[in-house]
């Protein structure tokens, strides 16, 4: 019996030491130079590799709270037509009765909606910290219905942990959104600039237009505005049916601005 054990584990040693030979040549035979990375078909053409890259959106490490951030390279890559658009690829969030202004809402871990109203206070919306659509109103929903490109920075934090020092009762989660400045627009330099979109849906003839000027007179002085306009008929379903109750017509503006008193 103790014969056969240690030429077992004989074996299994063995085995171990011909695979960390085989690692180093594997190795190798990866860490080639740039030509030998294009093959040729049996066509003629080439064939070269991928670069996927790194994942816009970052882990984060530094936090015990189940934070998910969308940072402004995100929110351009994206191209959402909504902030809730943005939101449901978060892990625990969904979209109740889809993106549509009527009686649509954001939850969080099954939270931010019941059988009457679209939103019961337990997951908060908030822009540049304040509180959005905190009432109960009957079908009013707690979606952000305003351009998605006015946001630099979108922050979901998910559960008690993190959220209720911005008030009691938020269980399910909070959405912060943080508009850009003038100066995100100018380059950081005063002067004037201005953004024009335009968006075109042909499920229910769709369409939007979003104006953005940001005027910052001297470098610690700005102004930005944004006026953005949205009207969609009711759509249909696959089968081609037509979806009622989900025409709308949706105004909505956006004024800001900051002086600052010093370089900092």
């Amino acid at each position: 019996m103790t014969k056969r054990i240690s030429q077992r584990h004989f074996w299994r040693a063995s085995t171990f030491a011909l695979a960390a030979l085989a690692l180093p040549t594997s190795l190798a035979a990866q860490d080639t130079d740039e030509e030998d990375e294009v093959e040729e078909t049996e066509d003629g053409q080439e064939i070269g590799t991928v670069d996927i890259g790194e994942s816009v959106r970052a882990i984060q490490t530094d936090t015990a709270t189940p934070t998910t951030v969308i940072n402004r390279e995100e929110i351009l890559d994206r191209q959402a037509n909504t902030v809730a658009e943005l939101v449901d690829s978060v892990p625990g969030v969904s979209l109740v009765n889809g993106s549509t202004p009527i009686g649509s809402s954001i939850s969080i871990r099954g939270f931010g909606f019941n059988q009457v109203f679209g939103t019961d206070s337990k997951v908060q919306i908030q822009i540049d910290g304040a509180a959005s659509n905190p009432e109960e109103i009957y079908r009013l929903g707690n979606q952000i219905f305003t351009e998605p490109d006015l946001y630099k920075n979108i922050e979901v934090i998910r559960g008690t942990v993190g959220s209720f020092e911005y008030g009691s009762g938020i269980i399910g989660g909070l959405i912060r959104l943080e508009t850009i400045d003038a100066f995100d627009l100018t380059g950081g330099e005063k002067g004037i600039a201005a953004n024009q979109t335009f968006g075109f849906f042909s499920n229910g003839d769709g369409f939007q237009s979003s104006s953005t000027v940001a005027i910052a007179p001297s470098d610690r002085v700005e102004f930005l505005g944004n006026f953005t306009y949205r009207e969609q008929e009711n759509q249909t379903d696959g089968r081609g049916d037509e979806i009622g109750n989900g025409e709308f017509e949706l105004p909505s503006f956006l004024l800001k601005g900051g002086v600052y008193l010093d370089a900092d």
